[in-house]
């Protein structure tokens, strides 16, 4: 048995959110979400996603997909697919866009004091299409190009899992390796608190160059 949720939603600001009824938005800066997978983000406590479009303002085909049991994954017709976990003591999920408290709820299956952790497997198609196109309208006759299908099923809490990644926008919000992101931001945040020896103050480079400046023509 499956129950299908809301189709069209409103995402704002390149994203929709996916979070339990009482949960909190995290305090989140670009490296957070250069450090998730460019396709989802998701809260330390797993109760708020954030899940991102190409479509910047307007209308995505979204279909949620509520499961008894794991669905067979299925890649064919997806440009990314991730699979995530998120808790939901409530019962069930508000989604829409971030900035408005006009946010769909998305039922779920069986006792929510039985099943709280949630496994959800994201996928998405024409984020890129939508990404040139920029806002879409429905109401106004604009074609929707961008779908998501988000299937979710009662299941313990697990690690990410990075089914596919081929889109563009994806590529621009994501690092390989989530684990060597941090380990780098932290080299460089312990090597920046080094005071410079006085061999880099003479030899330092300036610290902003006009990559568009002209070099002046040579007198003959």
């Amino acid at each position: 048995m499956t129950v299908q949720g809301p189709g069209r939603v409103r995402v704002s600001h390149h994203q929709y959110i996916l979070l339990d009824t009482d949960a909190e938005p995290p305090e989140q800066d670009i490296d957070d979400r250069l450090a998730a997978s460019g396709l989802v983000c998701v809260n330390t406590d797993a109760t708020y996603a954030c899940v991102l479009t190409g479509t910047s303002y307007g209308d995505v085909d979204i279909t949620f997909d509520v499961a008894a049991t794991e669905p067979v994954l299925n890649c064919e017709g997806w440009d990314e697919i991730v699979e995530v976990s998120l808790y939901f003591p409530s019962e069930g999920p508000l989604v829409g866009e971030p900035l408005s408290d006009d946010l769909a709820e998305v039922p779920l299956l069986g006792d929510p004091d039985e099943y709280q952790w949630w496994r959800v497997r994201i996928h998405a198609r024409g984020r890129d299409d939508a990404a040139a196109a920029g806002d879409i309208n429905a109401d106004e006759g604009d074609t929707v190009p961008e779908q998501h299908l988000l299937q979710i099923w009662a299941a313990p809490r697990a690690a990410e899992i990075r089914h596919r990644l081929t889109d563009h926008v994806g590529r621009r919000n994501r690092t390989a390796d989530p684990a060597q992101y941090t380990e780098t931001k932290a080299a460089e945040a312990a090597h920046a608190a080094q005071p410079p020896t006085p061999d880099q103050h003479q030899h330092a480079a300036p610290q902003h160059t006009d990559l568009h400046a002209r070099t002046p023509d040579r007198a003959t």
